[in-house]
């Protein structure tokens, strides 16, 4: 399987992409619930750009967020409630009502910044502590 890594940079701009979308909706939520543990980055970041508070469970008025949509299994039960990501595919059964880029290839696999192997993390600190 095919790994593309999303860099920091890239997950920016994603999220500013998002943040764009969810204020010019015109629609108010209560606060961001993320989905363990794709989803947590996403709402940490919408959470400070949107001004809204990080929900421990969904409500009928939170906004439901989530790294991706591939299969759609794991956001499949929220229902009534807006869904934004950062990928979707075209195979996915839960179509989010926000997302900013298409994954096309089934045999591909993301790797988000979050989720770097050890030895790239221990350098990155070892080079920012140097």
């Amino acid at each position: 399987m095919k790994q593309l890594k999303i860099s920091w940079e890239e997950f920016n701009k994603q999220i500013r992409i998002l943040e764009y979308e969810i204020k010019n909706s015109g629609l108010n939520f209560d606060g961001i619930y993320g989905v363990p543990r794709g989803g947590l980055a996403i709402a940490l970041c919408l959470s400070h750009s949107l001004d809204l508070p990080i929900l421990m469970y969904p409500t009928n008025q939170s906004l439901v967020v989530d790294d991706i949509s591939d299969t759609g299994i794991a956001l499949q039960n929220i229902k009534h409630k807006k869904i934004a990501t950062l990928f979707s595919t075209d195979w996915t059964i839960t179509k989010p009502d926000w997302s900013v880029d298409i994954k096309e290839n089934k045999d591909e696999w993301l790797i988000f910044p979050w989720e770097n192997d050890d030895k790239e993390k221990q350098s990155t600190i070892e080079e920012s502590v140097a």
